[in-house]
């Protein structure tokens, strides 16, 4: 075991604990605090055992490590956009749906002189 293992293991042991107590403050979207425990715990797994992600890149078929590296990397961005995307599609909908509400209500509340 490198030194640089146990220094990334303690950084991702710290990250795990730290997106636990901010997931049950509910500071991140319903499931996405268990997506960040388990790129953590991942990232924890195969900085202790790098032979591991070797072996992955053999049996995938993949040339190098650092190539397999970069496809699961941007793969993985690639969710977080689209996750990002749908999140932000639900919060416009929920905003024009209270737009509309409130105007409608204000315009109820109108009297009928000042609309004409």
């Amino acid at each position: 075991m490198h030194d640089y293992s146990v220094l990334v293991d303690l950084v991702s042991l710290l990250f795990i604990i730290y997106t636990y107590v901010q997931a049950s403050r509910k500071k991140f979207a319903r499931g996405e605090g268990a997506i960040w425990i388990f790129v953590w715990l991942l990232v924890g797994i195969f900085a202790s055992f790098p032979s591991l992600f070797s072996s992955i890149t053999v049996l995938l078929g993949v040339a190098l490590p650092i190539n397999l590296i970069y496809g699961v990397f941007l793969l993985f961005l690639l969710f977080m956009i689209y996750r990002l995307e749908e999140r932000v599609n639900e919060l416009q909908r929920v905003i024009l749906v209270a737009v509309q509400e409130k105007s409608i209500r204000e315009r109820k509340e109108e009297p009928e002189e000042a609309r004409e």
